[in-house]
This record gives structure tokens, C-alpha cells and sequence, in this order.
């Protein structure tokens, strides 16, 4: 299903999805570490609102790489059932240089386009 791609291309691909894969892993483990230690540590009045600010963006970083997480593992179950490379929208091939760009991507960068 994904004769556009080479065995290489498949090779080099899943190697860059799972390295995103570990690092966002790693990112996530290093945040709840961080949110642990805010806890834990005794502050001063003034210190608490900036905790909290960070706290919040800790929050969001943390959301947007979920997502992220979830996409990077869609793409490499993918590539274990052979559908990967293809749009999840059309079914149509997703040109190489888009998955080098976004090993991820779910769908070619026109139909992205459209959705926003």
C-alpha cells in the first residue's frame, strides 16, 4: 500500500518517529518531575502566582504533546500495518517530503490546508 516509499524511506521514517516518540516521552516524564518539586518546595507569597503561571503552561505544553504523542504512535501502528503514508482523509499518497517534514502528518498538506 505505500509503494511510493522505499524500504529505506520506511527505515529512515520510523527511526525519526520513534526518536520523536522517546523525546516527547522524556519531555513529559522531566515536566511531571517538574510539577512534583513545585509541590513540594515552600515559597514565598510572591512566588506562588509565578508557580502557578508555569504550572498552567506546564499544563498546555503537556496537552499539545499528548496529541502529538498520540499522532507519533498512530504513524509508527501504521507503519506496522502497512497503511502508513497514506491519507486518512482520501486514502491518496502523501508526497515523501511531507512525511520527512512531518513524519506523522495524517493527510497530505492540501487537505490540512483545508481544515483550517
Amino acid at each position: 500500500m505505500t509503494a511510493h516509499l522505499t524500504d529505506a524511506d520506511l527505515h529512515r521514517l520510523r527511526a525519526a518517529l520513534s526518536h520523536k516518540r522517546d523525546a516527547l516521552i522524556a519531555a513529559r516524564r522531566a515536566t511531571e518531575a517538574d510539577q512534583r518539586g513545585i509541590g513540594e518546595r515552600e515559597t514565598e507569597q510572591g512566588d506562588v502566582a509565578e508557580h502557578l503561571i508555569e504550572q498552567e503552561a506546564a499544563l498546555r505544553i503537556g496537552m499539545f504533546d499528548t496529541e502529538l504523542l498520540a499522532d507519533v504512535e498512530r504513524a509508527l501502528k501504521k507503519l506496522d500495518d502497512g497503511h502508513y503514508g497514506l491519507s486518512e482523509e482520501s486514502g491518496v499518497q502523501i508526497p515523501l517530503a511531507r512525511l520527512e517534514a512531518v513524519p506523522w502528518a495524517r493527510r497530505t498538506a492540501q487537505e490540512e490546508s483545508k481544515k483550517r
